[in-house]
């Protein structure tokens, strides 16, 4: 049965997260009362009811505050990284140690407080999940007490709330304490054992399977969890059960710590639930027709999509937001403004430069003709803004005027040295992912009336080869000390910062944009990843080809003029495609279809999927198929670190992959551009290693640990509590 997802009543949900001040600590260990409000307030149906809607302030954890959820969910995996190089090299100063700037993401992420004092993180979250449900089970009051449906879709919601939480904190740490019961005060006493992660798991999923049980399909508050959420996350954690049963006697100890348990019909589990939520969802049809309506802000914020399964809420009225904006919408672009004539806008997002892509993240998508999504996931071309008087865009130098006017198009004007090469409303940078092998005449780059940013080109006059030069010839990129400009990921931006599209708000933090979680597309991709682990590659690959189908450019879509005129594969568009505005003449899904030879290896296939070489078998080529088809499906959405973590590949993908985090090597092509030991020289520059797949327990949160009578840990114990490695 097809499920038509209402969204109404939001900013509901949204305000009364603002009238709750969350009763709870202020930090894990160091337990107050909010000062405006007192325990009574939550033992009537009206305050209750605002408790459990304030809970749901902890689903933009990964999107919100500096970037302390975002930095732990997002980056330094194989397809994306860190832009600054001391974290994508995993420098010890900033990630390898208890006192790092690692560690003081994952203390915000166990719990502190914003410069209000209020208090945020999982396990403050945790502890007003058990007020609630306490308050629920003890008191019960008004509806609570005479409506068991209600009572049981609100204990729902706690429960898979509270799930969430556990989830979030063992991906990073493994083993963590499980809190079993509401604390009110604080006695002094802060003895918090880690429990085993199978344990944690068999809460986790104790909680789902309440959820999925209690919970309506449809809720009338948008934002509010569903049986089509509680279905999809406990698909995935029974799934990431099974990946880990096989690693209990793993020689590896990152390994062995993702052992969760062995139950033999999780893999089942995972396929049936699975399969109950598509159908639920209406199948096929459930997913949005076209792949950027999913991002598109002029529709995602005013009508999502049927496909998006929860979404944390964020709202264009500030107010609403009570602690931090949507804070994701300002890491995902690049610098834009650097001598390009482009100045800050609404409509390209706040430059900050904060995550990027890997070369492998670009490389992964390899039917860029053919897939929709590198062409709408990606923000190719910026037009230049700034009228010549004021414009930054940078000059003509007499070697380019001169090759511009010996070449350029018949209608074109020509150029004279020193003028301004940009002008306004005209193109100011396209971006070009190639390789060596199809570098561009580093002339012709560099000779355009626009910054022409190629990963390579090739002297035709010495036959060098040269890796990320920006426009004076200055080396970019890999620890050259000069961050390079990169092809963003679009799927963030908001023209809403600061809550209006008024562009005097250019330079507004303020994020107004939901933030997605949980996507249908995805409940295909783990029911296909199912299915592959049973080896039953032909329905594994029907699921697949579900999601091929929708990333298919369809007759009458256009592709990106820098695409067409620059990418190799484009020599196989018919002749009317070739021209502007550069329209599909047909769908393309025969193009990207997925049959078992993708991950059969030695195929022809199976070589365009870049596998390591270590992947020799049909089993292990269809695990990386998977997680190299959720990357081209969910770059930048905040999925990979986790799902690599959780699949117990997640070093193996970035070590190979990611040259950043890598110390490996002759992996990479080697470039002209080196300096001193730095630049495009085929080596990782890196500092990756395996338990760096776990985070650091943070010192502060160590330091106030107690044993059971409260006194303080000593030296030995908390290192003992502490994760390998830091």
């Amino acid at each position: 049965m097809a499920v038509q997802i209402r969204n109404v009543m939001k900013k509901y949900i949204l305000i009364l997260f603002t009238v709750t001040g969350l009763f709870s600590c202020k930090g894990f260990l160091d337990e107050e009362q909010v000062a405006n409000l007192t325990q009574d307030f939550y033992t009537n149906e009206v305050g209750l009811e605002s408790l459990i809607n304030g809970l749901y302030v902890y689903a933009r954890n990964k999107h919100e505050w500096d970037g302390s959820g975002a930095r732990l969910i997002e980056t330094e995996t194989d397809t994306y990284q860190t832009a600054s190089a001391p974290v994508a090299q995993l420098n010890v100063g900033e990630y390898g140690n208890d006192l790092s700037r690692i560690a003081g993401n994952m203390a915000n992420f166990l719990g502190a407080v914003n410069s209000t004092y209020a208090p945020m993180g999982a396990y403050p979250h945790i502890n007003n999940c058990h007020i609630a449900l306490e308050t629920m089970d003890e008191l019960a009051p008004g509806r609570f007490g005479t409506d068991e449906l209600f009572l049981n879709t609100r204990r729902a919601e706690v429960r898979f709330l509270r799930a969430w939480a556990y989830y979030l904190i063992s991906n990073q740490l493994g083993d963590v304490p499980i809190l079993r019961q509401a604390r009110y005060e604080t006695d002094g006493v802060f003895y918090y054992p880690k429990s085993g992660i199978e344990e944690v798991y068999e809460h986790i999923i104790a909680d789902l399977r309440f959820a999925y049980e209690h919970l309506p399909v449809l809720q009338n508050d948008q934002g509010r969890v569903t049986k089509l959420a509680a279905g999809h996350f406990l698909a995935k954690v029974y799934l990431n059960r099974a990946q880990g049963a096989n690693f209990q006697n793993s020689a590896e100890e990152h390994l062995r710590m993702l052992y969760k348990g062995n139950v033999t019909t999780d893999l089942d589990s995972t396929i049936v639930l699975a399969s109950e939520v598509i159908n639920l969802a209406g199948g096929e049809g459930g997913l949005a027709v076209d792949y950027w309506r999913l991002f598109d802000p002029a529709i995602a914020e005013a009508n999502p999509e049927n496909e998006i399964l929860w979404a944390a809420q964020f709202d264009v009225n500030l107010t609403l937001h009570a602690r931090f904006d949507n804070r994701s919408v300002n890491y995902h672009t690049g610098n834009y403004t650097n001598q390009s004539g482009v100045t800050r806008s609404m409509m390209y997002g706040r430059p900050f430069g904060t995550f990027k892509p890997t070369d492998w993240g670009y490389d992964n998508f390899t039917d860029r003709m053919y897939d929709s999504r590198y062409a709408k996931t990606f923000q190719h071309e910026y037009i230049a803004n700034m009228p010549e008087n004021t414009s930054t865009s940078y000059t003509w130098g007499a070697a380019a005027a001169s090759w511009w006017n010996a070449n350029k198009p018949a209608d074109a004007p020509t150029v004279t040295a020193t003028e301004k090469r940009i002008k306004q409303n005209q193109r100011a940078i396209i971006y070009l992912e190639n390789t060596r092998e199809t570098a561009l005449d580093s002339a012709m780059v560099h000779s355009q009336p626009y910054q022409f940013m190629a990963r390579w080109v090739r002297s035709a006059v010495s036959d060098r080869y040269y890796y990320r030069l920006f426009i004076d010839g200055s080396n970019l990129g890999l620890a050259t000390g000069q961050p390079a400009p990169y092809l963003a990921s679009r799927k963030h931006v908001d023209p809403m910062r600061g809550g209006s599209a008024d562009e005097a708000n250019f330079n507004s933090e303020s994020g107004t944009r939901d933030a997605i979680l949980m996507r249908l597309a995805e409940t295909f991709l783990i029911r296909a990843e199912a299915y592959g682990r049973k080896a039953q590659y032909g329905l594994a690959v029907e699921d697949i080809n579900v999601i091929r189908r929708r990333a298919a450019f369809k007759a009458g879509d256009t592709r990106p003029e820098v695409l067409v005129r620059w990418e190799p594969q484009a020599a196989e568009l018919a002749p009317e495609e070739l021209v502007a505005p550069y329209t599909a003449a047909s769908n393309t899904f025969s193009k990207i279809a997925v049959t078992e030879s993708h991950f059969t290896p030695g195929t022809a296939e199976a070589n365009r999927q870049g596998y390591m070489p270590s992947i020799t078998s049909k089993e292990e080529a269809f695990i990386h198929f998977i997680y190299n088809e959720k990357a081209r499906e969910f770059l930048s959405e905040g999925l990979a670190w986790e799902d690599l973590h959780n699949a117990g590949i997640l070093y193996e993908r970035t070590a190979h992959y990611n040259q950043m985090a890598s110390d490996r090597s002759g992996l990479w092509p080697v470039a002209s551009n080196t300096a001193n030991g730095t630049g495009q020289d085929g080596n990782g520059k890196g500092q990756l290693a395996k338990y760096h797949t776990f985070r650091p327990w943070p010192n502060a949160f160590l330091i106030q640990l107690t044993d059971e009578a409260g006194n303080p840990l000593d030296e030995a114990a908390r290192k003992a509590y502490q994760n390998p490695g830091y």
